[in-house]
């Protein structure tokens, strides 16, 4: 458990990099149309730097998102959405972009740990020791 943690510390920390590096990215180069700042643009382009490649070849179309969006598409789109609008509403915040980065990162952590069942032991009480034995004995039983 303790490296199935790491690893998803470390590639989600990743994954928040890249979705935070692109939609940056696209705020930069895409220009503002009915609004002060661009807003769908940078948006999608995090988000589906986020995908991990879903996409991809491109020759699938939109078949991976036939049945929904998948936990990784769904946090990279509201982690790319809450960056930007972070960063470009929060003008009175001191180091807006890092601040931003370090709540997707947790944000993306947080998530795939719900999602992978880290959190089972505080959301799945655990049966009292006597319902325990008298489990196992029904077990037996039907062996």
């Amino acid at each position: 458990a303790i490296f199935k943690g790491s690893v998803t510390i470390l590639y989600e920390t990743f994954r928040a990099f890249v979705v935070t590096k692109l939609t940056l990215a696209a705020a930069d180069a895409i220009p503002p149309s009915e609004f002060s700042f661009p807003v769908f643009g940078p948006i999608f382009c995090g988000s589906i730097g986020g995908c991990g490649g879903a996409f991809l070849p491109f020759n699938k179309g939109l078949d991976p998102i036939k049945d929904g969006l998948q936990p990784p598409m769904f946090s990279a789109f509201v982690g790319a959405t809450f960056f930007h609008l972070f960063t470009q509403l929060a003008t009175d915040v001191v180091d807006a972009k890092k601040k931003g980065k370090v709540i997707v990162a947790f944000w993306f952590i947080m998530y795939a740990f719900y999602k992978n069942g880290f959190f089972d032991f505080i959301l799945k009480p655990t049966p009292p020791p006597g319902k325990v034995a008298e489990k196992a004995k029904e077990d037996k039983k039907t062996k």
